[in-house]
């Protein structure tokens, strides 16, 4: 897992929706590393990954969560949380579309 998290320092004013494409791409790249994940555990599954690998890619989501969290802690200090907080609650809604479809498929099944 390797994110680079968005400018702090940008200016959230800025007419070109920098600011909240650089969130979205974030979220996107989040995304994008969960399916990885999801392909890292069924080859543990199958047995092309060990437990030793698995414990290690758990351990860099930790470390992820710490730096995640001085980010933040640093992007209410700069004021540009708002902004921030906007797009995860379009990214929670999007996300809540995709479950709800899923859920709706495997309960016809």
């Amino acid at each position: 897992m390797n994110y680079k998290f968005p400018d702090i320092n940008a200016d959230p004013n800025s007419d070109d929706n920098g600011l909240k494409n650089s969130y979205r791409k974030f979220f996107a790249d989040m995304r994008l590393n969960r399916l990885y994940y999801h392909i890292f555990l069924l080859k543990f599954f199958i047995g092309e990954n060990t437990k030793g690998d698995v414990i290690s890619s758990i351990q860099n989501n930790i470390s992820f969560i710490d730096k995640t969290d001085l980010w933040l802690k640093h992007l209410k200090e700069d004021g540009n949380f708002e902004e921030f907080k906007d797009i995860c609650n379009e990214e929670i809604k999007a996300i809540n579309s995709i479950i709800q479809i899923y859920e709706n498929r495997m309960q016809k099944n």
